[in-house]
């Protein structure tokens, strides 16, 4: 059986899933069986984090979700201003945090423990940047710290 924290998560990935999907709120409930005050929680936590991708993007075009904030992401409000307060302003800051192997894991950090371990990885994995995933960008850049602001936004065609 899960924990409180861990069913409000796998809530708030399906919630996310089913509105990907165009499911309204009013049916999201319904199909989880959420109360209001868990709907409302999902609603604001979905609304932050599309607009904290909204903003980004009309600010820069380029940007790609490596560039995504920490504080208005889908972790809890504690564990946002704890990776703050320890500098990690970006997902790409955590995700290569979570990918160098030359640095101990975050878990070793005060204040995140296992469990918020995982809601870090779960959200990195959402994004596609944990490092068994395809994150080119993110090698390129370790690779070629120079060429970090001349690659393209968009992903290239598969027949090059």
């Amino acid at each position: 059986m899960l924990s409180l924290p861990e069913q409000a998560m796998l809530n708030l990935e399906q919630a996310r899933d089913l509105r990907a999907s165009g499911y309204p709120y009013r049916e999201i409930g319904r199909r989880l069986g959420l109360t209001s005050n868990q709907l409302s929680h999902i609603r604001r936590t979905l609304k932050r984090q599309k607009a904290a991708s909204t903003r980004l993007r009309t600010r820069r075009p380029d940007a790609t979700d490596r560039d995504l904030p920490v504080g208005q992401s889908v972790l809890p409000p504690g564990l946002r201003k704890l990776l703050k307060a320890l500098g990690y302003l970006t997902l790409g800051d955590l995700a290569d945090r979570v990918a160098d192997p030359d640095l101990p894991g975050l878990a070793t950090i005060n204040g995140i423990g296992p469990y918020r371990l995982q809601l870090i990885r779960r959200m990195l994995d959402h994004y596609g940047l944990l490092p068994g995933s395809d994150d080119l960008q993110a090698e390129v850049e370790q690779l070629f710290p120079e060429f970090g602001d001349a690659l393209p936004a968009t992903p290239m065609p598969d027949d090059f």
